[in-house]
């Protein structure tokens, strides 16, 4: 998978947590924790590890670097909001409201992603380093979401 389809597929999942999680209500105090733990944890990850494959190397070239460093700031407010929810009981109205701001706010960055900023990227890197940075970024994800998950019991208990 090259880099623009591995990047789209994170765009996917997030897209359908968003939604499950915005049919939440507040009275759905389990459901909303564990959706927005998973959304977080993958959201976190994916920002991490885009920025040091496929940013990191597009921003040095002065075509798209202004491109980069908008899109590293939309990552900065929306990793800002995720920290700032995780703070807020998900039971209150607020917190509602906060993750419709920030659902809009990744909608945007993902769109703006997708419609204009691989098009251009995808004139400058070719189809063999796409594929290499699409393996990369699949690989170095699931190593940070495996150091970013806590301890579950039976490894507490093994150790």
């Amino acid at each position: 998978m090259n880099i623009f389809d591995r990047i789209k597929k994170d765009h996917d999942d997030a897209r359908e947590l968003m939604s499950k999680l915005k049919e939440t209500t507040a009275r759905a105090e389990k459901t909303r924790t564990e959706l927005f733990t998973k959304f977080k944890n993958d959201m976190w990850a994916h920002h991490k590890v885009e920025e040091a494959v496929f940013y990191s190397f597009l921003r040095d070239d002065t075509k798209m670097s202004k491109d980069s460093y908008e899109a590293l700031n939309e990552h900065h407010v929306a990793n800002g909001l995720l920290e700032e929810l995780d703070t807020f009981p998900v039971t209150s109205e607020e917190w509602g409201v906060k993750f419709g701001a920030l659902s809009e706010i990744i909608e945007h960055h993902m769109d703006e992603e997708e419609d204009d900023f691989f098009p251009e990227a995808k004139k400058l890197l070719s189809e063999e380093t796409a594929k290499l940075m699409g393996e990369r970024f699949d690989a170095r994800k699931k190593v940070v979401l495996a150091a970013i998950m806590p301890l579950d019991e039976d490894e507490l208990k093994a150790a």
